[in-house]
């Protein structure tokens, strides 16, 4: 793939990335969807790392990271599937919507306290380095996770045995309701000075710029061994959940569509290289909403789990304790 076709693949997952949320956010105001974390202006950051990864790397992702499991390969439907929680779910219904995962595209499971996601990254890379293989480990988390417990632990494990991770801090400025200046007294990625690794700060709204710093770091990580700590600076356009209401506790700084979108910023600047014209731009985001309204309306009519179900997956083979109360509930 040269490097036109690798952007235009990427301006068409954020494409189809913000259809995909702002269908998820309408459906949930008119009941149809019981709840969801917005990713709209954070998909440049996303995009911009994915595109420097190789299949066989592992992400420990959180929960806004639908454009970066868009771009490596998750279709739409796994995503819709989840926050339904219909009977095509992979998680089967079991895990509240936005904890998505993919084992089949190397994401992991996702829990909803953050940060949790880093200390398992941070075991799987060790055991990376101990087979002795060349993937690498990702995992991502928002400005408010660098002040807990988790954050700490992780840094420190990966710094003292060299090993090779990603870790990207998605800096959209706001943890909930709370600023990020209120968190923390320093730059996020000055705190990877404190436990010996490399750290460095990105504009994580221009894709070009994210995918540039993005690719130089993946292969330092990969040929030394080491972690490194990305921040990416960007904004949360959107309230950080479906029960959220921004307005309450800030001015919009970025609107959908304006200027600093990233998505806005990515179509200027596929434009001037010759990437894609302002007719072929229309088209890919036409083509992508009326792609995402077909396939919720056929998600959408998928029942539910069935209540059996709810036995499978607790042990390799069924034993007596699950026939019996199986037999008393269904």
């Amino acid at each position: 793939m040269d490097e036109k076709e690798m952007f235009v693949k990427a301006y068409k997952a954020m494409a189809l990335s913000r259809a995909l949320d702002r269908k998820i956010v309408m459906a949930q105001r008119q009941g149809r969807v019981g709840f969801y974390t917005p990713t709209i202006g954070q998909e440049a950051l996303q995009i911009g790392l994915s595109m420097a990864l190789e299949k066989e790397d592992i992400v420990y992702q959180y929960y806004r990271d639908v454009p970066f499991m868009l771009h490596r390969g998750v279709p739409p439907e796994t995503i819709i599937d989840q926050i339904m929680g219909n009977s095509s779910d992979i998680e089967k219904g079991r895990q509240m919507p936005s904890h998505f995962s993919s084992k089949k595209h190397n994401f992991m499971s996702i829990q909803s306290p953050v940060a949790t996601n880093l200390p398992p990254a941070t075991g799987a890379a060790y055991a990376i380095k101990y087979r002795k293989k060349n993937d690498i480990v990702v995992t991502t988390f928002g400005d408010g996770s660098t002040s807990t417990p988790d954050f700490h632990a992780a840094m420190n494990l990966a710094a003292v045995f060299d090993l090779p991770v990603v870790f990207l801090c998605e800096n959209n400025k706001w943890a909930i309701s709370l600023p990020v200046e209120k968190q923390t007294k320093v730059e996020i990625w000055k705190k990877a000075d404190a436990y010996g690794m490399r750290g460095l700060k990105v504009d994580g709204n221009d894709l070009f710029t994210m995918y540039e710093t993005s690719k130089k770091e993946v292969e330092r990580v990969r040929k030394e061994k080491k972690p490194v700590l990305i921040e990416a600076v960007s904004y949360r356009i959107g309230p950080h959940s479906t029960s959220d209401d921004p307005n309450k506790y800030r001015t919009a700084e970025i609107t959908d569509g304006s200027e600093k979108d990233p998505i806005t910023i990515a179509e200027k600047k596929m434009i001037e290289h010759n990437y894609l014209t302002a007719e072929e731009i229309e088209k890919i985001k036409s083509d992508a909403k009326e792609n995402i309204e077909k396939i919720f309306e056929e998600r959408e009519k998928l029942p539910p789990p069935s209540p059996d179900t709810m036995f499978t997956d607790i042990y390799e083979k069924n034993n007596w304790i699950i026939d019996e109360e199986k037999e008393e509930i269904l």
